[in-house]
């Protein structure tokens, strides 16, 4: 690759920099920190109609590789806002299921739809061939990355 390489490789960590910093001004999960947003997306994602108690504590804090003092203070939070609750399972009172509330589901789907109507005014500013060429270029990156963590 050589030095055209070198200055491609700096070009795309300086642009991933730049992304990146995206991140932090951006206004994330409507008000909750990014912990808070990954875990009640989580929930969503793992609960369904056969999983009525909710999840584990351990389990969101093992998936999502979360410090168990960090989970706790974040589960806190979320119970205070109303969007989870907590059940103690009555056989073994050191485990604590985690559901979402009415008011959760409500958040994450304005959530859902703010990031929708978002991504569509993006790829409108791009254009049909930009955006296309993006996705391709973006899931290729993926697709080499993923190989080479194998």
């Amino acid at each position: 690759m050589g030095e055209t390489g070198n200055s491609y490789g700096q070009e795309l960590i300086e642009t991933m920099m730049k992304i990146h910093s995206m991140k932090r001004k951006s206004k994330g999960f409507g008000g909750l920190s990014h912990t808070e947003g990954m875990i009640l997306f989580y929930l969503d994602h793992k609960i369904d109609e056969d999983n009525t108690l909710g999840i584990k504590v351990s389990q969101i804090t093992k998936h999502l590789e979360i410090p168990k003092p960090a989970t706790s203070k974040v589960l806190n939070s979320l119970e205070e806002r109303g969007f989870i609750l907590r059940k103690i399972d009555r056989s073994d009172r050191r485990v604590t299921y985690i559901s979402i509330t009415e008011e959760g589901y409500a958040f994450i789907k304005d959530l859902h739809d703010k990031r929708d109507q978002y991504i569509s005014d993006l790829l409108i500013k791009l254009g049909e061939e930009d955006a296309k060429e993006l996705i391709r270029i973006i899931d290729k990156l993926y697709r080499i990355v993923s190989e080479e963590q194998v």
